[in-house]
C-alpha cells in the first residue's frame, strides 16, 4: 500500500458564539496521479450529464 502525504489547512471559524479549529486535509499526488484523478473525475461529469440529456429529449 501506497503512503499518501497531505496539505493540512487550519482555520478557525465562529458558530453560535463559539471558536471551532476547521481542518482541511488535501492529498498530495504526483501529476500522473493529479492527470489520473481530473480525467476519473470528468468521466464521471460527463455519465451524470448525459444520463441528464437523455431524460430531457422528448419521447418520439
Amino acid at each position: 500500500m501506497e503512503h499518501i502525504s497531505y496539505k493540512k489547512q487550519t482555520e478557525i471559524v465562529n458558530f453560535q458564539g463559539r471558536e471551532i479549529p476547521l481542518e482541511n486535509l488535501t492529498p498530495i499526488l504526483s501529476p500522473e496521479q493529479e492527470a489520473a484523478k481530473h480525467r476519473e473525475l470528468e468521466q464521471r461529469l460527463y455519465e451524470v450529464f448525459r444520463k441528464y440529456q437523455q431524460r430531457g429529449k422528448p419521447a418520439t
